[in-house]
């Protein structure tokens, strides 16, 4: 078995990384400031607007869901710059850009992604239509300049716009869209259980064939934060998964019930914000005080299921980062089905035995969704980490045995 633990070490070596790149002065601080989630902070207007070189005939835009592009130049020649910022900092390097550029003759331009209060991450990926996306070739398309913290992109553009994103746009009306298709099924129920800043659903996704509405029960949250899109998409894959006609799946679901709540930052989501909601705090360190609308709609919901009578099992909450990583709770710390989560991931790599298994274990101290799961139901949790850059079909694939593995721990079947 293939099974790497890789402790604080590379946590440390990102932050050596980024302050290699960014100095202090730049008012980029920690990755989790403290005292962030006490109150609401405000946030940098984006505006929505179109803005044309009428010289050139270029012209850019982020007038889409989920678009940010803060200013548009024309540099010199073919040259453009596409400035960005967060919607407030402190704040991590999570850059999200995206936006749409076209030209009123067919031309080749070339593109400076510049950040303010931020470091150039993201491979961008760009699309002729918002929904079919390719990555830029970094020999002829993309160029990174990690000491300046920028990249340079070279486009053939006309009248027709292509879209330059970050990441493929996966919104919160793709997901609510997705939820809604699920929720035909006899055994699937969707309910609105809060409202978002802006008013926008939370909802919950409960699957239970049982007709138990004790059975017990395995916690998903997820897109706590905006630009993670790989992990939406594992999410998403590994509920499928569930929902399957695989014969694991049917036991599972014969005994157990999921919960999830899929789109829990809508707001910031569709607003093309790099991490926070639309109080500009950070979701997933709000998970001690409460005071954002959207983590107290969930824990009340699920404190409600608790006080019912309802059983958890295990936790899981779907984020991306680097690459692909599984944050989970220490070994010494006592959890409901010990060695839970051991035998999961041991399990994924026996369906996947040339899949990289990357493990951190941590504590529970931090007010996070995972370590908040634990200290309410005494579950083993995973923050469930997917790599920016991994293939979608590799993410699909694992999060497919990552489910299946999930249930056969927590079944007897007979294959």
């Amino acid at each position: 078995m293939k099974f790497h633990i890789r402790s604080a070490f590379y946590t440390l070596g990102l932050i050596i990384l980024m302050s290699a790149c960014k100095t202090v002065d730049s008012g980029i601080i920690s990755y989790d400031p403290p005292g962030r989630t006490t109150l609401d902070q405000p946030l940098d207007p984006h505006h929505k607007r179109t803005i044309g070189v009428t010289s050139t005939g270029v012209w850019a835009s982020n007038e889409f869901i989920g678009g940010r592009m803060n200013d548009f130049y024309h540099v010199e020649d073919n040259l453009y710059r596409v400035m960005i910022r967060p919607e407030n900092t402190p704040i991590n390097w999570s850059s999200w850009f995206s936006f749409k550029v076209w030209s009123e003759q067919e031309q080749s331009i070339e593109i400076e992604l510049a950040y303010e209060d931020g470091y150039h991450r993201y491979h961008p990926v760009i699309s002729n239509d918002s929904y079919n996306w390719v990555e830029l070739d970094t020999l002829f398309q993309y160029t990174h300049d990690k000491d300046a913290g920028t990249a340079l992109l070279r486009l053939d553009v006309g009248p027709n716009p292509t879209w330059v994103s970050a990441q493929e746009l996966f919104t919160a009306g793709h997901v609510y869209t997705w939820v809604d298709s699920l929720a035909t099924s006899t055994f699937v129920n969707l309910t609105t259980i809060g409202k978002s800043h802006l008013g926008a659903d939370i909802v919950r996704l409960n699957i239970n064939e049982s007709g138990n509405p004790l059975a017990p029960m395995i916690i998903i949250t997820g897109r706590q934060h905006p630009p993670e899109i790989p992990g939406s998409i594992a999410q998403k894959a590994f509920i499928e998964t569930i929902l399957s006609d695989d014969p694991v799946a049917v036991a599972f679901r014969s005994q157990f019930q999921v919960v999830a709540y899929p789109m829990m930052n809508p707001d910031g989501v569709d607003g093309g914000h790099w991490r926070h909601n639309h109080g500009g705090v950070d979701l997933n360190r709000d998970w001690r005080d409460f005071n954002q609308p959207e983590t107290r709609a969930v824990s009340n919901d699920l404190l409600a299921m608790k006080a019912s009578g309802v059983e958890a099992v295990y936790g899981l909450d779907f984020h991306s980062t680097v690459y692909d990583v599984f944050y989970t709770i220490r070994k010494d710390i006592p959890t409901n089905l010990p060695e839970l989560s051991d035998r999961w991931l041991a399990g994924i790599n026996e369906i996947l035995p040339t899949y990289e298994i990357r493990e951190e274990p941590f504590g529970v101290a931090s007010p996070v969704a995972k370590n908040w799961k634990h200290h309410t139901f005494g579950i083993g949790a995973v923050t469930y980490e997917v790599g920016d850059t991994t293939p979608r079909d590799l993410v699909r694939e694992v999060a497919h045995a990552a489910a299946i593995s999930l249930m056969r721990e927590l079944i007897e079947v007979e294959l």
